[in-house]
């Protein structure tokens, strides 16, 4: 049989749909399933060691110039709609793009795999383009975008149901205003079943199916992001000990880390893990908080001993501040099925968090971890508070969340099921 040559398409190098999409990629060709490789507009060429690295659009100084007023030209214009600047990277009304049909990776390809379009890359004029040509489809779904009137995550808002309309992201709601005309015009492009989708947690797709785009098309398909548990495995003691010491972290107490790519994002809640640290320091529970993230001005003046890194893209760096940490607490108020948290489970580390989106179907209560109600701070630190001061049971934890990692996303496990999708179209 003739093995299929698959395309994953990006808009930047950084992000998570991109780390999904490489690895993914890499996974791909490391079975032999398929031929797989992967196309990036914007950000850094690849410097990583795998043979299968993705090849970047925008490569020189002119077309990464190109790549950068492209956004800013979407955002622009984006201006005259939005309710105010908070929501600005919250909402896409893909106004910008450049046509890809007639680049060679597509022109080669027997199926394109949408991942992440936005930034400039692809808008409505483009995509309708790409899904002309004779090709199969595969779109996986990181956030709500695809099937929403435009935003990405539509916090408990049902409008894109009915046809959407009345969008609290716009400065002049009205039935028939930018997001009911947006979620019209991906009904036409892509509500044909045409589309194969896939997103990552079950979570995504229950929010997802009951959208007006998908009343003519396959229902959502869950296959969960892969992680590389060779690449991503734990560490003994001795060596976490020599990293403590390279990076300054103390080795005489636990180490929380906390991870988002900007502080200020109201849906990580970073504000909800100062809360919880502030509790455990009112109990006086010894502990150290790492903390990763662009701050953008934010005063970061607690009350609680921590080290900050600020915003981390270098992925050993990464890997080495999970290593160094002995609980992985992920305040988001939502999210869909967090990298950092597949991270941290296959190198061995436990995870505090909320129970929305997809992060339930990652952390198993007492086992490899612990989950509260969404926001309820006192809750999670009552939890994180009781494992830290018994550290009898940490060795459970910690073989529990590698061997949730190596039997549910194990890189080789992740790529059989889509090599399945693919054969199936």
């Amino acid at each position: 049989m003739k093995k299929l040559k698959v395309l994953h398409i990006n808009a930047s190098s950084e992000g998570g749909a991109s780390v999904v999409a490489q690895r993914l990629n890499e996974a791909l060709n490391e079975s032999g399933l398929v031929f797989s490789k992967h196309l990036v507009f914007s950000g850094k060429p690849y410097s990583g060691k795998s043979t299968w690295g993705y090849s970047l659009i925008s490569n020189t100084p002119w077309n990464c110039f190109t790549a950068f007023f492209r956004h800013a030209l979407d955002k622009l214009d984006f201006l005259r709609f939005e309710a105010g600047k908070s929501i600005r990277f919250q909402f896409s009304h893909a106004s910008q793009g450049i046509d890809i049909s007639r680049h060679p990776l597509v022109q080669e390809a027997d199926i394109i795999h949408l991942h992440w379009v936005h930034k400039g890359f692809q808008s409505f004029a483009t995509l309708e383009k790409l899904l002309a040509l004779p090709k199969k489809f595969v779109w996986t779904c990181h956030d709500l975008w695809p099937v929403t009137g435009g935003c990405y995550y539509n916090w408990g808002c049902t409008n894109h149901e009915t046809g959407c309309g009345n969008c609290k992201y716009l400065k002049n709601p009205a039935s028939d205003d930018l997001s009911s005309v947006l979620i019209q015009k991906k009904i036409s492009l892509w509500g044909n079943n045409q589309i194969r989708w896939i997103t990552p947690s079950r979570w995504l797709a229950e929010q997802g199916t009951n959208s007006l785009v998908m009343r003519n098309n396959k229902p959502f398909e869950v296959i969960p992001n892969p992680i590389n548990t060779i690449s991503y495995q734990p560490i003994a003691a001795e060596e976490r000990e020599t990293l403590c010491t390279k990076y300054g972290l103390p080795q005489n107490m636990p180490v929380l880390l906390f991870s988002a790519a900007y502080l200020g994002n109201q849906a990580k809640g970073f504000s909800l893990f100062v809360d919880l640290c502030s509790a455990l320091q009112q109990q006086s529970i010894a502990f150290h908080a790492l903390i990763l993230g662009d701050n953008k001005g934010l005063e970061l003046k607690f009350d609680f001993p921590f080290t900050f890194w600020g915003y981390v893209s270098d992925a050993d760096r990464i890997k080495h501040a999970i290593l160094m940490s002995d609980l992985y607490v992920i305040t988001s108020v939502q999210d869909n099925l967090p990298t950092t948290i597949m991270e941290s489970l296959s190198m061995g580390i436990p995870v505090a968090g909320f129970r929305v989106g997809g992060i339930p179907e990652l952390v198993d209560e007492g086992l490899n971890g612990f989950l509260a109600d969404s926001g309820d701070a006192v809750s999670l630190a009552e939890k994180v508070a009781s494992f830290l001061k018994d550290n009898r049971n940490w060795a459970a934890y910690r073989n529990n969340a590698r061997n949730k990692a190596v039997t549910n996303y194990d890189t080789a496990v992740i790529a059989a099921k889509f090599a399945s999708v693919y054969q199936d179209l």
